[in-house]
Protein backbone atom coordinates (compact mmCIF):
# COMPACT_ATOMS: atom_id res chain seq x y z
CA UNK A 1 0.00 0.00 0.00
CA UNK A 2 3.24 2.42 1.08
CA UNK A 3 4.63 1.41 -2.53
CA UNK A 4 1.55 2.08 -4.09
CA UNK A 5 0.87 5.72 -2.92
CA UNK A 6 4.65 6.41 -3.14
CA UNK A 7 4.26 6.06 -6.56
CA UNK A 8 0.77 8.24 -7.31
CA UNK A 9 2.59 10.71 -5.28
CA UNK A 10 5.66 10.25 -7.66
CA UNK A 11 3.15 10.80 -10.50
CA UNK A 12 1.87 13.69 -9.44
CA UNK A 13 4.56 15.35 -9.11
CA UNK A 14 5.81 14.63 -12.29
CA UNK A 15 2.19 16.24 -13.43
CA UNK A 16 2.93 19.58 -11.63
CA UNK A 17 6.30 19.30 -12.89
CA UNK A 18 5.36 19.50 -16.52
CA UNK A 19 2.35 21.57 -16.23
CA UNK A 20 5.03 24.48 -15.02
CA UNK A 21 6.30 24.37 -18.12
CA UNK A 22 3.36 26.23 -19.13
CA UNK A 23 4.92 30.01 -18.37
CA UNK A 24 7.23 28.80 -20.84
CA UNK A 25 5.29 27.63 -23.65
CA UNK A 26 2.14 30.12 -23.72
CA UNK A 27 4.09 32.52 -25.70
CA UNK A 28 5.28 30.59 -27.92
CA UNK A 29 1.47 30.16 -29.94
CA UNK A 30 0.57 33.69 -28.91
CA UNK A 31 3.78 34.57 -31.61
CA UNK A 32 2.87 32.40 -33.77
CA UNK A 33 -0.71 32.97 -34.13
CA UNK A 34 -0.12 36.68 -34.13
CA UNK A 35 2.83 36.40 -36.91
CA UNK A 36 0.37 34.47 -39.52
CA UNK A 37 -2.31 37.28 -39.37
CA UNK A 38 0.40 39.95 -39.97
CA UNK A 39 1.76 37.59 -42.84
CA UNK A 40 -1.65 36.78 -44.28
CA UNK A 41 -2.86 40.42 -44.16
CA UNK A 42 0.63 42.44 -45.20
CA UNK A 43 0.66 39.44 -48.34
CA UNK A 44 -2.54 41.62 -49.39
CA UNK A 45 -0.61 44.11 -50.80
CA UNK A 46 1.38 43.24 -54.22
CA UNK A 47 4.87 43.90 -52.88
CA UNK A 48 4.16 41.72 -49.82
CA UNK A 49 2.92 38.89 -51.61
CA UNK A 50 5.46 36.42 -51.13
CA UNK A 51 4.91 36.26 -47.06
CA UNK A 52 2.00 34.95 -47.56
CA UNK A 53 3.86 31.30 -48.57
CA UNK A 54 4.74 31.21 -44.81
CA UNK A 55 1.47 31.31 -42.89
CA UNK A 56 0.51 27.71 -43.03
CA UNK A 57 3.53 27.18 -41.53
CA UNK A 58 3.48 29.62 -38.51
CA UNK A 59 -0.21 28.31 -38.35
CA UNK A 60 0.93 24.65 -37.93
CA UNK A 61 3.47 25.71 -35.19
CA UNK A 62 0.58 28.07 -33.76
CA UNK A 63 -1.73 24.60 -33.57
CA UNK A 64 1.24 22.11 -31.85
CA UNK A 65 2.32 24.99 -29.27
CA UNK A 66 -1.40 26.38 -28.47
CA UNK A 67 -2.35 22.80 -27.93
CA UNK A 68 1.00 21.80 -25.81
CA UNK A 69 0.35 25.20 -23.89
CA UNK A 70 -3.61 24.24 -23.35
CA UNK A 71 -2.13 20.96 -21.77
CA UNK A 72 0.66 22.00 -19.15
CA UNK A 73 -1.86 25.00 -18.37
CA UNK A 74 -4.47 22.34 -17.06
CA UNK A 75 -1.47 19.93 -15.74
CA UNK A 76 -0.57 23.22 -13.96
CA UNK A 77 -4.27 24.11 -12.87
CA UNK A 78 -4.55 20.78 -10.83
CA UNK A 79 -2.30 21.74 -8.55
CA UNK A 80 -5.14 24.82 -7.03
CA UNK A 81 -4.75 27.92 -6.05
CA UNK A 82 -6.62 29.99 -8.98
CA UNK A 83 -9.78 31.50 -8.97
CA UNK A 84 -12.48 29.34 -10.56
CA UNK A 85 -14.25 31.88 -12.38
CA UNK A 86 -11.58 32.99 -14.00
CA UNK A 87 -9.70 29.50 -14.37
CA UNK A 88 -12.90 28.73 -16.83
CA UNK A 89 -12.91 31.33 -18.61
CA UNK A 90 -9.31 31.15 -19.37
CA UNK A 91 -9.07 27.23 -19.91
CA UNK A 92 -12.48 27.81 -22.79
CA UNK A 93 -10.64 30.51 -24.68
CA UNK A 94 -7.32 28.73 -24.41
CA UNK A 95 -9.34 25.63 -26.02
CA UNK A 96 -11.05 28.21 -28.47
CA UNK A 97 -7.70 29.14 -29.80
CA UNK A 98 -6.53 25.47 -30.60
CA UNK A 99 -9.79 24.56 -32.61
CA UNK A 100 -9.66 28.39 -34.31
CA UNK A 101 -6.08 27.90 -34.97
CA UNK A 102 -6.57 24.49 -36.30
CA UNK A 103 -9.61 25.67 -38.88
CA UNK A 104 -7.62 28.15 -40.06
CA UNK A 105 -4.41 26.11 -40.63
CA UNK A 106 -7.07 23.74 -42.75
CA UNK A 107 -9.08 26.24 -44.47
CA UNK A 108 -5.67 27.81 -45.46
CA UNK A 109 -4.28 24.34 -47.17
CA UNK A 110 -7.05 23.24 -48.37
CA UNK A 111 -10.27 26.22 -49.89
CA UNK A 112 -7.53 28.86 -49.77
CA UNK A 113 -7.79 29.85 -53.71
CA UNK A 114 -11.96 30.20 -53.41
CA UNK A 115 -12.34 33.93 -52.98
CA UNK A 116 -15.49 33.37 -50.88
CA UNK A 117 -13.78 30.35 -48.49
CA UNK A 118 -10.75 32.93 -48.54
CA UNK A 119 -12.98 35.68 -46.96
CA UNK A 120 -13.92 33.51 -44.24
CA UNK A 121 -10.61 32.78 -43.54
CA UNK A 122 -9.44 36.26 -43.04
CA UNK A 123 -13.05 36.56 -40.74
CA UNK A 124 -11.64 33.37 -38.71
CA UNK A 125 -7.70 34.78 -38.29
CA UNK A 126 -9.37 38.39 -36.92
CA UNK A 127 -11.93 36.24 -34.38
CA UNK A 128 -8.54 33.77 -33.61
CA UNK A 129 -6.66 36.79 -32.62
CA UNK A 130 -9.02 38.39 -30.64
CA UNK A 131 -9.31 35.04 -28.70
CA UNK A 132 -5.62 34.79 -28.42
CA UNK A 133 -5.46 38.17 -26.74
CA UNK A 134 -8.98 37.74 -24.57
CA UNK A 135 -6.82 34.04 -22.94
CA UNK A 136 -4.01 36.34 -22.50
CA UNK A 137 -6.11 38.76 -20.82
CA UNK A 138 -7.35 36.23 -18.62
CA UNK A 139 -4.53 34.64 -17.83
CA UNK A 140 -2.42 37.62 -16.51
CA UNK A 141 -5.73 38.33 -14.56
CA UNK A 142 -4.83 34.93 -12.54
CA UNK A 143 -1.34 35.46 -11.85
CA UNK A 144 -1.62 39.09 -11.66
CA UNK A 145 -5.24 39.96 -10.55
CA UNK A 146 -8.14 40.94 -11.97
CA UNK A 147 -8.35 43.72 -14.21
CA UNK A 148 -4.61 43.84 -15.03
CA UNK A 149 -4.58 44.79 -18.65
CA UNK A 150 -7.25 48.07 -18.42
CA UNK A 151 -5.40 49.02 -15.25
CA UNK A 152 -3.43 51.88 -16.25
CA UNK A 153 -5.45 52.76 -19.20
CA UNK A 154 -5.96 56.24 -20.31
CA UNK A 155 -9.08 57.77 -18.76
CA UNK A 156 -9.89 59.27 -22.23
CA UNK A 157 -9.49 55.45 -23.96
CA UNK A 158 -11.51 53.50 -20.94
CA UNK A 159 -14.34 56.30 -21.69
CA UNK A 160 -14.59 55.23 -25.27
CA UNK A 161 -15.35 51.84 -25.12
CA UNK A 162 -16.67 51.99 -21.79
CA UNK A 163 -14.42 50.64 -19.21
CA UNK A 164 -15.26 51.53 -15.80
CA UNK A 165 -12.70 50.19 -12.97
CA UNK A 166 -11.86 51.92 -9.68
CA UNK A 167 -9.10 54.14 -8.87
CA UNK A 168 -6.10 51.49 -7.58
CA UNK A 169 -5.00 52.80 -4.03
CA UNK A 170 -2.27 50.83 -1.62
CA UNK A 171 -3.95 49.94 1.28
CA UNK A 172 -2.30 51.90 4.49
CA UNK A 173 -2.46 50.46 7.83
CA UNK A 174 -4.48 52.96 10.03
CA UNK A 175 -2.78 53.77 13.39
CA UNK A 176 -3.86 53.01 16.53
CA UNK A 177 -5.52 55.22 19.08
CA UNK A 178 -5.26 53.33 22.50
CA UNK A 179 -2.85 50.54 22.24
CA UNK A 180 -3.74 48.48 25.22
CA UNK A 181 -7.80 48.37 24.05
CA UNK A 182 -6.10 47.39 20.78
CA UNK A 183 -7.03 43.49 19.65
CA UNK A 184 -4.01 41.45 18.72
CA UNK A 185 -5.34 40.32 15.68
CA UNK A 186 -7.76 42.07 14.40
CA UNK A 187 -5.67 45.40 14.68
CA UNK A 188 -2.51 44.30 14.59
CA UNK A 189 -2.00 41.39 12.38
CA UNK A 190 -4.70 40.66 10.22
CA UNK A 191 -4.00 44.85 8.80
CA UNK A 192 0.07 43.29 7.77
CA UNK A 193 -1.75 40.35 6.19
CA UNK A 194 -4.26 42.28 4.77
CA UNK A 195 -1.99 44.86 3.05
CA UNK A 196 0.99 41.94 2.12
CA UNK A 197 -0.70 38.95 1.70
CA UNK A 198 -3.37 38.81 0.50
CA UNK A 199 -3.10 39.30 -3.03
CA UNK A 200 -1.97 36.23 -3.68
CA UNK A 201 -4.06 34.16 -0.85
CA UNK A 202 -7.62 35.15 -1.64
CA UNK A 203 -10.57 33.64 -3.15
CA UNK A 204 -9.53 34.48 -6.76
CA UNK A 205 -5.84 33.65 -6.38
CA UNK A 206 -5.01 30.97 -3.53
CA UNK A 207 -1.61 30.13 -3.34
CA UNK A 208 -0.66 26.94 -1.88
CA UNK A 209 -4.46 26.47 -1.12
CA UNK A 210 -4.13 28.87 1.57
CA UNK A 211 -6.49 31.77 2.21
CA UNK A 212 -5.48 34.75 4.50
CA UNK A 213 -8.23 36.99 4.51
CA UNK A 214 -9.86 35.75 7.83
CA UNK A 215 -8.24 34.05 11.14
CA UNK A 216 -10.77 30.97 10.42
CA UNK A 217 -8.53 30.69 6.97
CA UNK A 218 -5.62 31.27 8.06
CA UNK A 219 -6.06 28.59 10.89
CA UNK A 220 -6.79 25.94 8.30
CA UNK A 221 -3.45 26.84 7.06
CA UNK A 222 -2.95 25.54 3.24
CA UNK A 223 -1.47 22.32 1.16
CA UNK A 224 1.31 21.90 3.25
CA UNK A 225 -1.25 21.68 6.52
CA UNK A 226 -1.26 24.48 8.81
CA UNK A 227 1.29 27.50 8.93
CA UNK A 228 1.07 28.60 12.12
CA UNK A 229 1.84 26.57 15.31
CA UNK A 230 0.79 28.20 18.89
CA UNK A 231 3.80 29.55 20.73
CA UNK A 232 6.31 27.92 18.29
CA UNK A 233 7.31 31.11 15.70
CA UNK A 234 10.18 28.72 13.90
CA UNK A 235 7.79 26.04 13.60
CA UNK A 236 5.02 27.99 11.94
CA UNK A 237 5.94 27.91 7.86
CA UNK A 238 4.21 31.46 7.82
CA UNK A 239 6.97 32.80 10.22
CA UNK A 240 9.97 30.65 8.46
CA UNK A 241 9.06 31.91 5.10
CA UNK A 242 9.11 35.37 5.95
CA UNK A 243 12.86 35.33 7.47
CA UNK A 244 14.27 33.58 4.34
CA UNK A 245 16.68 35.83 1.89
CA UNK A 246 14.63 37.55 -0.84
CA UNK A 247 16.25 35.75 -3.57
CA UNK A 248 15.00 31.97 -2.08
CA UNK A 249 12.12 30.84 -3.63
CA UNK A 250 10.31 30.28 -0.99
CA UNK A 251 10.52 33.74 0.36
CA UNK A 252 6.89 35.04 1.08
CA UNK A 253 6.40 37.66 0.06
CA UNK A 254 8.43 36.43 -3.33
CA UNK A 255 11.05 39.01 -4.72
CA UNK A 256 9.45 41.74 -6.31
CA UNK A 257 6.37 42.17 -4.47
CA UNK A 258 6.08 44.38 -1.52
CA UNK A 259 7.81 42.87 1.68
CA UNK A 260 6.89 43.38 5.27
CA UNK A 261 9.08 45.65 7.51
CA UNK A 262 11.23 44.25 10.40
CA UNK A 263 8.48 45.42 12.89
CA UNK A 264 5.86 43.87 11.01
CA UNK A 265 7.81 40.04 10.82
CA UNK A 266 8.41 40.42 14.67
CA UNK A 267 4.87 41.35 15.76
CA UNK A 268 4.04 38.18 13.36
CA UNK A 269 6.89 36.45 15.48
CA UNK A 270 5.11 37.62 19.31
CA UNK A 271 1.41 37.02 18.24
CA UNK A 272 2.23 33.66 17.45
CA UNK A 273 4.70 33.30 20.28
CA UNK A 274 1.17 34.43 22.71
CA UNK A 275 -0.96 31.57 21.08
CA UNK A 276 -2.53 32.72 18.48
CA UNK A 277 -4.77 35.20 20.14
CA UNK A 278 -8.03 36.21 18.30
CA UNK A 279 -9.79 38.28 20.57
CA UNK A 280 -7.56 39.09 23.27
CA UNK A 281 -6.31 42.94 23.72
CA UNK A 282 -2.40 43.75 23.90
CA UNK A 283 -3.01 44.84 27.84
CA UNK A 284 -4.10 40.66 28.13
CA UNK A 285 -0.92 39.77 26.63
CA UNK A 286 2.78 39.52 27.99
CA UNK A 287 5.11 42.17 25.71
CA UNK A 288 9.00 42.52 26.26
CA UNK A 289 10.43 45.97 26.31
CA UNK A 290 11.70 45.51 22.55
CA UNK A 291 7.82 44.37 21.59
CA UNK A 292 6.57 47.16 23.12
CA UNK A 293 9.03 49.70 21.57
CA UNK A 294 7.70 48.13 18.19
CA UNK A 295 3.87 48.49 19.24
CA UNK A 296 4.55 51.97 19.95
CA UNK A 297 5.16 52.41 16.50
CA UNK A 298 1.87 51.20 15.44
CA UNK A 299 0.17 54.20 17.58
CA UNK A 300 -0.52 57.43 16.38
CA UNK A 301 2.25 59.08 18.64
CA UNK A 302 4.82 56.52 16.67
CA UNK A 303 4.16 57.56 13.50
CA UNK A 304 6.91 58.63 11.40
CA UNK A 305 8.28 61.61 10.53
CA UNK A 306 8.16 60.38 6.77
CA UNK A 307 3.95 59.24 7.57
CA UNK A 308 3.67 62.78 9.32
CA UNK A 309 5.10 65.33 7.08
CA UNK A 310 4.64 65.59 3.29
CA UNK A 311 6.25 67.53 1.10
CA UNK A 312 6.08 68.14 -3.14
CA UNK A 313 8.67 66.88 -5.00
CA UNK A 314 12.08 68.39 -5.50
CA UNK A 315 12.56 70.23 -8.77
CA UNK A 316 14.40 67.78 -11.23
CA UNK A 317 16.05 70.59 -12.82
CA UNK A 318 17.85 71.99 -9.65
CA UNK A 319 18.72 68.37 -8.41
CA UNK A 320 20.44 68.41 -12.23
CA UNK A 321 22.42 70.99 -11.74
CA UNK A 322 23.41 70.29 -8.09
CA UNK A 323 23.96 66.97 -9.36
CA UNK A 324 26.32 68.38 -11.99
CA UNK A 325 28.24 70.79 -9.06
CA UNK A 326 29.66 67.49 -7.34
CA UNK A 327 26.40 66.65 -4.54
CA UNK A 328 24.90 63.38 -4.52
CA UNK A 329 21.32 63.35 -4.36
CA UNK A 330 18.89 60.60 -4.27
CA UNK A 331 15.49 60.04 -2.62
CA UNK A 332 15.79 58.19 1.01
CA UNK A 333 13.61 55.85 0.60
CA UNK A 334 10.72 54.91 -2.73
CA UNK A 335 7.81 57.00 -3.14
CA UNK A 336 9.07 59.69 -0.93
CA UNK A 337 9.71 63.18 -1.99
CA UNK A 338 12.49 63.80 0.63
CA UNK A 339 16.11 63.28 -0.39
CA UNK A 340 19.69 62.52 0.97
CA UNK A 341 22.11 64.69 0.22
CA UNK A 342 26.28 64.35 0.39
CA UNK A 343 29.38 65.47 -1.68
CA UNK A 344 30.61 63.48 -3.77
CA UNK A 345 33.96 61.36 -3.12
CA UNK A 346 36.26 63.42 -5.20
CA UNK A 347 34.39 66.84 -3.37
CA UNK A 348 35.87 67.62 0.06
CA UNK A 349 35.50 71.66 0.02
CA UNK A 350 32.02 73.28 0.47
CA UNK A 351 32.01 76.89 1.32
CA UNK A 352 29.45 78.94 2.00
CA UNK A 353 28.08 80.01 -0.86
CA UNK A 354 28.28 76.39 -2.01
CA UNK A 355 26.80 74.91 0.61
CA UNK A 356 23.54 78.02 -0.10
CA UNK A 357 22.85 76.06 -3.17
CA UNK A 358 20.81 73.43 -1.50
CA UNK A 359 18.42 76.25 0.29
CA UNK A 360 15.80 75.73 -3.03
CA UNK A 361 15.69 72.07 -1.66
CA UNK A 362 15.47 72.91 2.23
CA UNK A 363 12.13 71.34 2.45
CA UNK A 364 13.16 68.11 0.98
CA UNK A 365 16.37 67.50 2.36
CA UNK A 366 16.24 65.11 5.22
CA UNK A 367 19.12 63.70 5.20
CA UNK A 368 22.60 65.66 5.12
CA UNK A 369 26.19 64.58 5.32
CA UNK A 370 29.14 66.45 5.31
CA UNK A 371 31.45 64.03 6.63
CA UNK A 372 35.34 64.35 5.66
CA UNK A 373 35.01 67.53 4.20
CA UNK A 374 36.54 70.75 5.73
CA UNK A 375 33.62 72.51 5.89
CA UNK A 376 33.42 74.76 8.78
CA UNK A 377 31.17 76.62 11.06
CA UNK A 378 30.80 79.77 9.12
CA UNK A 379 29.54 77.58 6.30
CA UNK A 380 27.01 76.23 7.82
CA UNK A 381 25.64 79.73 8.85
CA UNK A 382 22.70 78.59 7.03
CA UNK A 383 22.02 75.38 8.41
CA UNK A 384 18.91 76.30 10.46
CA UNK A 385 17.34 76.81 7.43
CA UNK A 386 17.05 72.94 6.56
CA UNK A 387 13.89 72.61 9.06
CA UNK A 388 13.12 68.97 7.81
CA UNK A 389 16.95 67.27 8.67
CA UNK A 390 16.39 63.81 10.63
CA UNK A 391 19.71 62.82 9.67
CA UNK A 392 22.84 64.87 10.26
CA UNK A 393 26.45 63.77 9.48
CA UNK A 394 29.79 66.02 10.62
CA UNK A 395 32.10 63.76 11.72
CA UNK A 396 35.92 64.59 11.13
CA UNK A 397 34.80 68.03 10.00
CA UNK A 398 36.21 71.33 11.70
CA UNK A 399 33.28 72.30 13.28
CA UNK A 400 32.86 73.50 16.92
CA UNK A 401 30.51 74.33 19.47
CA UNK A 402 28.91 77.36 17.25
CA UNK A 403 27.14 74.69 14.67
CA UNK A 404 25.62 72.76 17.58
CA UNK A 405 23.95 76.09 18.88
CA UNK A 406 22.69 76.62 15.30
CA UNK A 407 21.41 73.23 15.25
CA UNK A 408 19.74 73.58 17.91
CA UNK A 409 16.31 74.51 16.66
CA UNK A 410 15.97 71.68 14.43
CA UNK A 411 12.96 70.04 15.97
CA UNK A 412 12.69 66.81 13.83
CA UNK A 413 16.68 65.69 13.85
CA UNK A 414 17.14 62.30 15.12
CA UNK A 415 20.33 61.34 14.43
CA UNK A 416 24.01 63.53 14.40
CA UNK A 417 27.18 62.30 13.75
CA UNK A 418 30.43 64.22 15.33
CA UNK A 419 32.60 61.88 15.57
CA UNK A 420 36.20 63.50 15.70
CA UNK A 421 35.46 66.58 16.13
CA UNK A 422 36.17 69.03 18.51
CA UNK A 423 33.01 70.26 20.05
CA UNK A 424 32.79 70.34 24.37
CA UNK A 425 30.49 69.79 26.89
CA UNK A 426 28.85 73.77 26.23
CA UNK A 427 28.10 72.48 23.12
CA UNK A 428 26.42 69.41 24.28
CA UNK A 429 24.04 71.93 25.81
CA UNK A 430 22.46 72.84 22.65
CA UNK A 431 21.09 69.54 21.95
CA UNK A 432 19.32 68.92 24.77
CA UNK A 433 16.30 71.43 23.19
CA UNK A 434 16.36 68.76 20.21
CA UNK A 435 13.08 66.98 21.02
CA UNK A 436 13.36 64.50 18.65
CA UNK A 437 17.03 63.22 19.12
CA UNK A 438 17.65 59.31 19.30
CA UNK A 439 20.89 58.80 18.32
CA UNK A 440 24.50 60.71 18.76
CA UNK A 441 27.92 59.51 18.38
CA UNK A 442 30.72 61.72 19.99
CA UNK A 443 34.12 59.04 19.97
CA UNK A 444 36.99 61.09 19.85
CA UNK A 445 35.25 64.63 20.88
CA UNK A 446 36.07 66.65 24.10
CA UNK A 447 32.42 65.68 25.68
CA UNK A 448 32.94 64.69 29.31
CA UNK A 449 30.91 61.36 30.69
CA UNK A 450 29.67 63.75 32.81
CA UNK A 451 28.01 66.12 30.34
CA UNK A 452 26.40 62.92 28.23
CA UNK A 453 25.22 61.72 31.52
CA UNK A 454 23.40 65.06 32.42
CA UNK A 455 21.51 65.09 28.41
CA UNK A 456 20.44 61.60 29.28
CA UNK A 457 18.62 62.72 32.13
CA UNK A 458 16.94 65.15 30.28
CA UNK A 459 16.60 63.31 27.10
CA UNK A 460 15.52 60.09 28.28
CA UNK A 461 15.79 56.75 25.83
CA UNK A 462 18.30 58.80 23.60
CA UNK A 463 20.99 56.28 22.54
CA UNK A 464 24.82 57.83 22.99
CA UNK A 465 27.78 56.64 21.87
CA UNK A 466 30.95 57.63 22.87
CA UNK A 467 33.43 54.67 21.61
CA UNK A 468 37.29 54.37 23.21
CA UNK A 469 38.06 57.53 24.85
CA UNK A 470 41.44 58.90 25.47
CA UNK A 471 41.11 57.17 29.18
CA UNK A 472 40.67 53.74 27.53
CA UNK A 473 37.16 54.10 28.21
CA UNK A 474 34.63 52.50 26.89
CA UNK A 475 30.50 54.45 26.91
CA UNK A 476 28.44 53.12 24.90
CA UNK A 477 25.12 54.71 26.80
CA UNK A 478 20.85 54.65 26.89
Amino acid sequence: MEIREAAMADESDLLLFIGRFHPVLVHLPIGFLLLACLLEFTGMFKRYEPLKEAVPFALLMGVITAFAAGATGFLLSEAGGYGEEVLERHQWMGISVVVLSLAAFLLRITLYEQKLYRRFFHILLVVMAAVVIGTGHFGGSLTHGPDYLFRYMPESLRTWIDVDIEPEEEEQIALIENLDQAMAYEDIIEPILQTRCKSCHNPDRTEGELLMTSFEQLMVGGEGGPVVVEHQPEASELYRRLQLPERDENRMPPRGRRQLTSDQIKLIGWWIEQGLPHTDIVSELEVSEEMASVLENLTVGGQSFYERVQVPPADEEQVENLINEGFRISPVAEDVSFLQVRLSKSKTTLRAEEFEKLLPLSQQITWLDLSRTDVSDSDLRRLPDFGHLTRLSLQQTSITDSTLAAIGSLEHLEYVNLYGTGITDEGLQHLQSLPSLKSLYLWQTLVSREAIEELISKHTGVYVNKGVDSDNDTMNME
